[in-house]
This record gives structure tokens, sequence and C-alpha cells, in this order.
């Protein structure tokens, strides 16, 4: 019997034929619809940019007989989280003016604008590159936005460790000037230069998204574990200064697709600092070839390293390179995740401090005016900014005599101090969901607050309060939020129940396992509260909740 060929998917084909990105995107953007038309939503994530609808009004506006409320979602790209006042201020400017009034912190570093129309999208991409920032490389199926731990970013730090972060950042952006002609520039070039893209990208670019993370030697708020490829700095007794690799690692399922699933990366080798870009450019070619182009809910590169095993990779990977990598240095035995709140000294005297920012949403509301104090601070002072993978942001750079300054505007804006925060509320993560992500299946974001509320009135009643414990949330089971990696965590499932996870790591390296199915939202604590009473009564001192849980689900 001859075996069928396997069609390559759709967006491969619109890959293939967009002449680098290019499409009819500027053509669409010049008419007066607003939406984007077939071929040209897939090309649009490329630029940062999702086609949504508003679907708090689709079945109100579909009865109707009405358009949908077309919207976008802009991802800006910012490399290790760091932001100038300058650059701050023109985001804080831009979401009012082609935005919702607020700005989304994500769990990879980057600044996510909603409600955009059409007609606002060139305008956002102006100001962003008027202070040197893109919303390019976003999303799309390319290297997106190297993360990195804060930490590796303070005076005391090595700078090498930037360095390299901001030349990943700079060698696996793609060369194709697609972005600049369409949403800067407003016109194709009539004749350009050809510019060929990076031999690792080619036409049709990776199968999917390729995601990467520089974690601190000594904590894992990236999960370096949950990357594509994570790095861990060290210095190999022989070779000197570079990274632990690890690769394969990804946290996206598909209930309607059993072969799907949740993985952690796997250690491929220790790279010198000097090889690291050529090592990175291998894993990538080698996913560019390797990864499968016919089943778009099964192309990441977790998927390779699944059935081809990680022996056999990492032989891909020496054949490419031309020599073998050095064994990995060992794994750091103490790497529990920072949240980086509250006020740090630095040893040349200036301060720092992490604001916690519920579901990385900030705005200015009825509770407080998060919004308004960062950007007082930012007119005021010449500090820098770090968004982290928590969600929240660091004001950096700030001197002794300022600190009362800070201090001060930020408790006129009702933030909140992190010595006062819930042990579930101070690192309580989310996704956006409702109403605006297409994949949601339910709320996540929005829901958030009450999901802490009720989880931290649990273990209160336990006498449990002071035990921090790490939740995440999300609305479908692409895992944004990562809480296939939480202590507890709650993914939808249908539009109106979640699935439990529990018996993450702090550590990030291992994974949360089932614990119960469709729960309705309001009984979520009510279903974990047998596990509760079982961490009081059997838990060891200083037992985390993720490690009894673990410990007590393989009873």
């Amino acid at each position: 019997m001859v075996e069928q060929t396997r069609q390559e998917t759709s967006v491969e084909v619109a890959k293939r034929a967009s002449d680098y990105l290019r499409g009819t995107l500027l053509e669409e953007m010049e008419n007066a619809s607003p939406k984007f038309d077939g071929d040209s939503e897939q090309l649009l994530k490329f630029h940062g940019v999702y086609a949504q609808d508003n679907r708090d009004v689709r079945r109100e506006r579909s009865l109707a007989g009405e358009e949908l409320e077309h919207i976008f979602m802009t991802r800006v790209v910012v490399p290790g989280g760091f932001l100038t006042s300058e650059q701050w201020l023109a985001l804080d400017a831009a979401s009012d003016t082609v935005a919702d009034g607020t700005i989304r912190l994500t769990t990879r570093q980057a600044i996510q604008y909603h409600g955009t129309i059409k007609s606002g999208l060139q305008s956002l991409a102006r100001q962003l590159d008027e202070v040197l920032m893109t919303s390019f490389g976003g999303c799309g199926d390319v290297v997106r936005n190297v993360v990195m731990c804060p930490d590796l970013q303070i005076p005391e730090a090595d700078p090498y460790i930037v360095e390299v972060a901001n030349a990943i950042a700079e060698r696996f952006r793609p060369t194709t000037t697609a972005h600049w002609e369409i949403f800067v520039d407003g016109q194709r070039a009539a004749s350009r230069e050809v510019v060929n893209e990076h031999s690792f990208y080619g036409d049709t670019y990776l199968p999917r998204k390729f995601k990467i993370a520089i974690a601190h030697p000594h904590e894992n708020c990236v999960d370096v574990f949950a990357q594509d490829l994570g790095m861990i700095p060290g210095s190999h007794p022989s070779l000197g200064e570079g990274f632990t690799f690890v690769v394969g690692g990804g946290l996206g399922r598909n209930y309607a697709h059993e072969h799907t699933f949740a993985r952690l990366g796997e250690v491929l080798g220790f790279v010198p600092r000097a090889n690291v870009e050529e090592v990175i450019a291998a894993v990538v070619d080698a996913y560019k070839d390797l990864g499968d182009r016919t089943d778009r809910k099964r192309a990441r590169l977790k998927y390779v390293l699944a059935d081809a095993g990680l022996e056999a990779f990492r032989a891909e990977i020496h054949q490419r390179l031309g020599y073998e990598l050095a064994d990995a240095l060992p794994l750091p035995a103490n790497f529990d995740r920072s949240d980086h709140l509250g006020w740090h000294g630095h040893d040349d005297g200036t301060w720092r401090v992490g604001v916690r920012v519920a579901a990385g949403r900030i705005r200015d509301d009825e509770t407080s005016q998060t919004r308004t104090a960062l950007r007082k601070i930012a007119q005021a002072l010449p500090v820098k900014f770090f968004l982290t993978p928590q969600q929240d942001i660091i004001i950096d750079g700030v001197s002794a005599d300022e600190r009362p300054f800070v201090d001060q505007l930020l408790r006129d804006a009702s933030v909140r101090e992190a010595e006062t925060l819930g042990s579930i509320e101070r690192t309580a993560l989310a996704c956006p969901a409702l109403p605006t992500c297409g994949q949601a299946l339910t709320e996540s974001e929005r829901v958030l607050g009450s999901v802490v509320t009720q989880f931290e009135s649990a273990l209160s009643a336990r006498g449990l309060e002071r035990r921090p414990v790490a939740l995440r949330m999300t609305g479908c089971p692409n895992g944004c939020a990562r809480p296939a990696v939480a202590e507890i965590g709650i993914v939808g499932r249908t539009k109106s129940t979640y699935d439990i996870y529990v018996g993450g790591s702090r550590q990030g390296d291992r994974l949360a396992t089932l614990f119960q199915e469709k729960v309705k939202l309001a009984d979520l604590a009510d279903a974990v509260a047998p596990l509760f009473d079982a961490w009081q009564s059997d838990g060891m001192v200083d037992e985390a909740f993720g490690d009894f849980a673990n410990r007590w689900s393989s009873k």
C-alpha cells in the first residue's frame, strides 16, 4: 500500500504565498472594512496583531443581523522586559489614543493593547516606532520576545547576560521589511533591495512559535522548563561562562486532540557564551525542518522531542553544528520562583520597587490608580521599568532621596504594598480570556479576584492564611498563564466549568496533575478543600502545597 502524503496546512500555503509576510495587508488596511479577510488574519500575527471581536456583544449583534464588533489586540515586543521612562510614557499615551485605556502585561514580559480598531493599527505602530519599539515578531511562527529574569539586569549582575539577550533578540528577528512598509511607512516600496530572510526561517518561517527564556541561576521566575529553549547561566570549569540549554518545553494542549499535551524541557548540554547564537540557530533550523507542518495542533518543538527522543535530537544538533556540546552543569538546587515585589536596595545605593499588578492589567479604576502613579513617576524621574514574568512591574534606579516621593505617589494611588497582599493574591496569574480572546472557553482575568478570595478564605478557615500557594488560571487549555506548572492550576473546560490541576512545583520543574474535572466557578475552592485539610493535618513542616499535593496524589 502506498502511504498517502499528508498535506501541509493552509497557514503554510499562506505564508509561502505572502511575499515574506506582506500578502494583501496593505491593500486591506486602506479599505473601509473594519476587518481583514482570509489569509490576512494569519499574516497579521507575525506583525504582533490578533484579529478579535468583542464577545460580550457577539450574540446580541448576531441576532440583530449586525456586523460583529471587530477589534484587534497588539502585542509589543519588550526584550527582557526593559523599558525607559520615555518608552513607558509613550506606551501609556497610546493606551488612550488607540486602545481601551489599559495596558496589559503578559507572562512573557510583553505589552498588550486591547480594543484597537483597524484604523488605529498604523497609528499605534508609528507611535511605537518613535520610541524604538515594535510589535513585529510579538506573535507568529518566529522566535518570540526573549524573556529574562529581572535580577539579571540589576547593577550587581554581570552585564554579559543582558548583552547575550539583546543579541538573541536582534539575531532572530525576521529581516523582511514588510512591517515597516505596511504599518509604519504605509506604502509598499515601489522597488526595494532584496533582503534575504534568515536561512532558519526561509519563506515559510517556523512550523509554530518558538519561545526563549533566560533564567537566573538561583531562581526560576521565567519558568525555564516550559520554554522551547531555556537558558540557565553558569560557569563551566573548563569552558568558562555560558548556559545550560533546556529544550522541548511547552504547556499548551487541546481538548479535542488527545495527542496534545504539556511537556517540560530536557537538558541539551552546556553552551559557552561565544557559541550561544550559533547553537540557538542550529536548534531553530532543526525545528524548521523537523516540525510538523501538516497539523498546527502538534507543530511545536516539544512534539519533535517527544517523538524522536532527546538523544536523537541532540545528535541532530551535533550534526548541524559539526561538533558535540559539552555536558550540562548540574541544575540549580535552590530554584524557587521569586515574585520581585517590594523594595530592594542595590550595591550602588539606588533602589527598586516591585509593584503588584492584578492579572497584569494596568488601569485606573475605583480600587487604585496604578496607571496614573506610574505615569507621574516616569514624568518626574529618569527611572527604568522592568516587566516581570509574573505580570508585575518593577521601578528601578530610584535614589535614596527619591524613595519617599515614589512611596507617596504609590500610596496616594492606593497601590497595594507587597506586605499587605494575600498569600495567593501575591502571585496569582490569569490570561485575558473573555471578552477578547477568540480561544477562550470561559472567564479568567475578570473572575481572578473572586477566585483568589475563595481560596484565601478556605486557607484562612484552616489557619493556613500565611502559607503561600501559587495559583494560575486560564480560560482554555492553551496555557498562556502557565497553569500546568502551578501548585493549583485552573483551566477553562466549558462555558461554565473548569478543570483543576494540583502538584506543580515552586521550582517549575514538575507538572501539575489533574485533580478534578468540570468544576463550576463558585465551587473551585470547595473542590480543593479536602486537600487543604490533608495539608493542614499531614503536611510536613514548611512543605509547599504543590509538594504535598504531589506526594498525596502519588499514594
